[in-house]
């Protein structure tokens, strides 16, 4: 393959956890993909209705939700123009010729923005001096933990992953706190899955785990295989403070490429050994890594020696 991921924050990682915010540009904040109709249908139907393990909100959410929808929806017009029409009150999406209302006052307008684009996104305010989720949409996984956050802080959503809370949690609470209207920032996530699919499968970490000891028991005969049978999933995490409410939107936006993707790429290739070899058992036993990382190593190794 000649083309590289969009994203590929693993060549700047550290193998301690790390926050790594850097400054966004507006045009960097919503992205269209290829595949963008095929997914935005799938993406539809996991939120139709508003399931609660995918959706909540909060009544004094409703102000932020629609500020939010304002501000998604200018920024579609000013970077996005060849992909969605105006017409009045709604917006038709040229990929799929879907129309969506704005201003439909039989749905809340979170509801509106998770069939209108491809990022996910979970609203934060201030409530007696700690920020909270105050409204959660989240089709990307399905283990209904961020969406379970809704009336608390994010530490909740954070309390599975081994030793994050412990390493971050001031400073996620010092970076929320201190996100500043007119100043978005951005940061990445990443780890290597069997799984393709941007939107996860039901119970979405214990089908990651399970996904990836299969395919070691495949890649066991055949580590070659690892570039086909492999996907990089990359999590772009952005934060916003929106001006009128002073609400923060949280946007997460999820890519899956194959490995082989990297094939060729040396830098991507030196990177990820670097950091596979690094992390602990039990970071990449829940980041579902566990069990290919020695296939995906020997791959990475097959490629590097040419």
């Amino acid at each position: 393959m000649t083309r590289t991921p969009r994203h590929r924050p693993y060549l700047t990682a550290g193998a301690a956890f790390e926050i790594g915010l850097r400054p966004m540009e507006m045009a960097q904040w919503l992205h269209i993909g290829p595949d963008h109709a095929t997914f935005m249908a799938d993406k539809r139907a996991r939120l139709a209705g508003c399931p609660p393990l995918y959706y909540r909100t909060l009544e004094r959410s409703r102000d932020a939700q629609a500020e939010l929808l304002r501000v998604v929806n200018a920024n579609l017009r000013e970077y996005h123009g060849e992909d969605f029409a105006e017409e009045g009150q709604a917006l038709t999406d040229r990929r799929d010729g879907s129309r969506h209302d704005l201003a439909d006052p039989a749905r809340e307008p979170l509801d509106i923005l998770g069939g209108l684009v491809e990022e996910d996104y979970v609203l934060f305010d201030t409530e007696d001096g700690r920020d909270v989720v105050i409204a959660a949409s989240n089709a990307y996984t399905s283990s209904g933990r961020i969406v379970s956050c809704v009336g608390r802080g994010m530490h909740f959503a954070h309390e599975p992953v081994p030793g994050l809370n412990a390493a971050l949690a001031a400073r996620i609470d010092r970076v929320i706190a201190n996100v500043q209207a007119g100043k978005p920032v951005v940061r990445f996530n990443w780890f290597v899955t069997p799984i393709a699919s941007r939107l996860f499968p039901e119970g979405s970490h214990e089908a990651n785990v399970e996904a990836g000891e299969a395919a070691a028991r495949t890649l066991a005969a055949d580590h070659d295989k690892a570039g086909e049978t492999l996907w990089l999933r990359v999590e772009q995490q952005t934060f916003m403070r929106l001006p009128e409410t002073g609400a923060l939107a949280f946007g997460i936006h999820t890519y899956s490429d194959p490995l082989a993707m990297i094939a060729e790429d040396a830098d991507s290739l030196r990177a990820l050994h670097r950091l596979l070899g690094s992390y602990s058992d039990e970071r990449l036993a829940y980041g579902g890594m566990l069990a290919t990382r020695g296939p995906i190593l020997r791959w990475i190794e097959d490629r590097l020696a040419g």
